[in-house]
This record gives structure tokens, sequence and C-alpha cells, in this order.
């Protein structure tokens, strides 16, 4: 029996997968972080202040998951109606032989394997990693032929990291937010 155990504790410790390491630069933005961000440029409508959690980790061993959750504010409150909240994730892979990322669909047995299709509204997205920053761009197409561009940009910053998000519609920045969060203990 003892002998049974060990062959499994060793099977097992064999097919640990390796460690996996951040990609050269982006160290200091592997964590969780929270903070906040807000308007700076928009197109009508109230400002909007957002609460944000977001988890950066390594994902196979050499690109990156990044994962995180908004809360857009009501009068700079979370506790009354109207509030919204968003979560998104995005898998990063290096692209074979260039020095960005693709953005990779997560596992799901039970979905059906398809293409992306930029012409029917799917978003192309994609992550560059710059010094010591971290940008991710999503782009998509309008049923209405118009096109949208919406660039994230994460950078260490103090105690913690800058946040940048612009939206761009048919060459126009509709709406720009700035934050700054710090790592969650």
């Amino acid at each position: 029996m003892r002998t049974i155990l060990r062959f499994a504790v060793a099977a097992m410790l064999l097919s640990t997968p390796p460690a996996m390491a951040a990609p050269p630069g982006t160290d200091q933005l592997i964590g969780t972080f929270v903070g906040l961000a807000a308007d700076e440029i928009h197109q009508g409508g109230p400002l909007e202040q957002r609460d944000i959690v977001m988890e950066l980790k390594p994902y196979r061993e050499t690109g990156l998951q990044l994962e995180w959750h908004n809360v857009t504010l009501v009068n700079g409150r979370r506790d009354v109606p109207g509030v919204k909240f968003r979560h998104d994730e995005v898998l990063l892979a290096p692209a074979p032989g260039r020095s960005f990322f693709l953005a990779q669909v997560g596992y799901d047995p039970f979905a059906e394997k398809r293409s992306l299709d930029p012409l029917a509204g799917d978003p192309l997205r994609w992550g560059v990693a710059s010094g010591d920053s971290l940008s991710l761009y999503s782009f998509a197409i309008h049923d209405d032929g118009t096109y949208e561009l919406q660039v994230t940009g994460r950078r260490p910053d103090g105690d913690g990291v800058a946040l940048e998000f612009d939206r761009i519609v048919d060459g126009q920045v509709t709406r720009r937010m700035t934050g700054h969060a710090v790592r969650a203990q």
C-alpha cells in the first residue's frame, strides 16, 4: 500500500505544471488591485465614476490573464438604485513570431467552437506590453459600419497602478477615463 501511495504522490509531483512567469516588464502589474476611475471626456450625460477591482496573473508559460470588475457609481455611491456592474476577462497569449499578445478564448467543453467574425460584431482584442506598461485594445465594427476602438492602459504609478481608458468611435474620442488602483492585501 505504501508503494502505491508513494507512486501516486510522485506522479502528482511530476505532473504539476511548471511555475508560471509573467511576461518581461509586467511584474509590477501582477496581482489584485482596487481603485477608482472617473470621466475626463464624455459625450453628454452625467459624469461617471467607477469602483474598479482588477486582477492580473500569468497565463500558461508566457501569457497573461486579466480580469476586472467595474461598479458604476450613482452620485458617488454604490448602495443606491441605478448602480451598474460589469465583469470582463481576457486571456492573452503571445502572437507567434510577433511582439504582442492575442486574446484567446477560454476553454469551455460545452461551447460550440467557432472563429471570431469581426464583420458580425465580434471584437478583436490584443495586448501590448511595453516597458512596464500593459495596453489592451478592443476593436469592433458596428451594424451601421462605424467602428469602435477601446484602449485601456495600466502602468505602475507610485503605490499602485495608473489606469487609462479611451473609447474612440469613428476616430472621435467619446469617453476618456483615468484612475488609480492600489494593490489589495
